[in-house]
């Protein structure tokens, strides 16, 4: 798996002031899945073989992986590597997403493996142009997604 390369432009806190309700969290999500071609989440602690996913409470998204592996994700320093899986935009990861109460709710571990999806980013053309760091309940977009999101959601910026 390559390392997330990281558009070249200005990115934008977009982290709210009170949560969102779930209507504007699903106008949102579907807003990025629709620009996105893939969403990469960090897996912790990590996969021994992507089978687990497949096995694993999220199995109905495994024809949407794209590819697995370690590399360096949106957050992490020069060097570390974290296990990452990278999925397909499709109705199965959209479904998945719609379900979440907002997008930094992944927290749930998977009971038999022990391994839970987090700080999802969001991959258009090869380059992350949205990604999320879920346990500081931050979100960063690039002004261009930003725009975007301020039609379709207020903004706090």
């Amino acid at each position: 798996m390559k390392n997330m390369k990281i558009k070249q432009e200005h990115f934008i806190d977009y982290i709210r002031k009170n949560k969102t309700d779930h209507k504007e969290y699903i106008r949102i999500i579907r807003m990025l899945i629709k620009h996105a071609d893939a969403v990469c989440f960090t897996i912790k602690p990590f996969l021994d073989t992507v089978d687990e996913f497949y096995h694993s409470i999220w199995s109905a998204m495994r024809f949407s992986v794209l590819d697995y592996g370690y590399a360096e994700s949106a957050i992490d320093e020069a060097g570390k590597k974290s296990c990452m899986i990278l999925l397909r935009t499709d109705y199965e990861l959209y479904d998945f997403m719609q379900n979440r109460k907002n997008l930094f709710d992944f927290g749930q571990e998977d009971p038999y493996f022990g391994f839970a999806l987090e700080n999802p980013a969001f991959i258009k053309d090869g380059e992350v142009f949205c990604y999320t760091i879920s346990h500081e309940e931050i979100c960063l977009v690039t002004k261009s997604v930003y725009e975007q999101l301020c039609k379709i959601s207020e903004c706090i910026f």
